[in-house]
Formats: structure tokens, sequence, C-alpha cells
């Protein structure tokens, strides 16, 4: 398990739910964006730990 990534992801996600409150919704583009680049993240997160289960 990747402990950056696992960093990175806490850190982006944090990042996001700040910008969501900013913005008082969860729909504004900027915070769209980060979920995406959140989602990204988490899977690869999750594909490496499917590998280490193999």
């Amino acid at each position: 398990m990747d402990k950056q990534l696992l960093i990175e992801i806490e850190q982006l996600r944090g990042k996001m739910v700040e910008k969501a409150m900013k913005k008082k919704t969860f729909v504004h583009r900027e915070v769209l964006q980060l979920s995406q680049m959140l989602d990204e993240l988490i899977v690869r997160e999750q594909v490496l730990r499917a590998r280490a289960v193999k």
C-alpha cells in the first residue's frame, strides 16, 4: 500500500470539502473537478490494493 497516495487522497478530500463549504454546494464546477481527481486517486489506490492481494 502506498502511504503517500493515501496522504494525497486525504489532502484532496479535505480540499474538496473545504471548497464545497466555501461555495455552499457540492455541484460547483471546481468542487466537481476536485471530486474527479479524488476518484482517480481512489481508483489507483484500489488497483494497488487488488494487486497486493493476488
